[in-house]
């Protein structure tokens, strides 16, 4: 809020003014304008107690100075200063000008502000609303991938693969090819725990996952299904396939390598194999077949572990 008004030259000498040129609220004329959001009308600033002088502005004192507040309701926005070097110049209707001019710039600061605010308020909602939409994208993505991928191996988990697989069987089944199943169980992997804690029991599942990415083909399904139970479907492959398979990750895995020099480690598997057979129950649906050849590698696999474990063998119907 100024008192003074003079003429100012270079950019230089307008900041220093400015900066010279604040008042407090009830601090001189303007001061006590923005205070009472009253119209104050010093006749004669050289008379006045309340008139503060601004020393820095340059130029002549004032004769006649009118604070008129800019007001928006009851709200005081600022103060818009009129000075004349004559004392007694401003006559009512000036004032009463000056007062309604200031009453529609309060209007339109208060307009202004609001417009400001709102493009603000809007700003800071859409950033939160896009940071709220990134995060529950992430949250999507995370339980998509939790839903269907084991968070240790990496290869997909129970969930996924029953779904999956009655895809695969289906087209099998529509297309009249071969379809066969691993169920592969870790032979006395509580031992690999028991002796060098869980940290590397993980470590060797996690190797033996990736063997049996490296050994399943493109079209194959791959998932763990329990904690060192892990199952193959192949597709397009029937029991002679899948026995060479079942060979060679058997094979692997008394070579598996780990990172690691376990002394001792003697890695076996029981793998129960099964198959899709033409004379399969056409009135049961795919999602009775699937459960059916699970459950047959499973009794495999329970054969080989009571005949002495660390071998194969296929399903045979009693």
């Amino acid at each position: 809020m100024s008192e003074s008004h003079a003429g100012i030259t270079g950019a230089g000498r307008v900041k220093d003014i400015r900066q010279s040129m604040q008042f407090k609220s009830g601090e001189g004329i303007a001061g006590i304008a923005y205070a009472t959001g009253q119209l104050q009308y010093c006749r004669d600033c050289s008379q006045s107690r309340e008139y503060l002088l601004n020393t820095q502005s340059g130029g002549e004192l004032p004769g006649s100075l009118i604070s008129a507040p800019i007001k928006m309701g009851d709200q005081v926005l600022g103060v818009l200063n009129a000075s004349h070097p004559l004392p007694e110049y401003f006559e009512p209707w000036q004032q009463h000008t000056l007062s309604l001019f200031c009453s529609c710039l309060g209007q339109i600061v208060y307009n202004h502000r609001l417009m400001n605010d709102l493009e603000y308020v809007v700003e800071r909602r859409t950033h939160e609303l896009t940071k709220a939409l990134q995060e529950a994208d992430a949250l999507r993505q995370r339980y998509e991938r939790l839903s269907m991928i084991d968070e240790l191996t990496g290869l997909k988990n129970r969930r996924y693969f029953f779904s999956e697989a009655e895809a695969l069987l289906s087209r099998a089944i529509r297309h009249d090819q071969n379809c066969s199943m691993l169920l592969i169980d870790i032979d006395y992997f509580k031992l690999i725990n028991d002796r060098w804690g869980h940290v590397v029991g993980d470590e060797v599942l996690v190797a033996i996952a990736r063997v049996l990415e490296e050994e399943a083909r493109g079209g194959d399904l791959v998932a763990r299904v329990g904690g060192e139970e892990f199952v193959v479907m192949l597709a397009e492959a029937g029991t002679g396939g899948a026995d060479l398979m079942a060979q060679r990750i058997q094979e692997r895995l008394a070579h598996l390598e780990t990172g690691r020099d376990l002394v001792g480690l003697n890695l076996t598997a029981s793998i129960g194999i099964t198959a899709l057979t033409p004379d399969y129950d056409h009135e049961f649906s795919v999602s009775e077949l699937l459960d059916q050849l699970y459950s047959q590698a499973d009794r495999a696999m329970y054969d080989c572990k009571r005949e002495g474990r660390n071998s194969r063998k296929c399903y045979l119907k009693d």
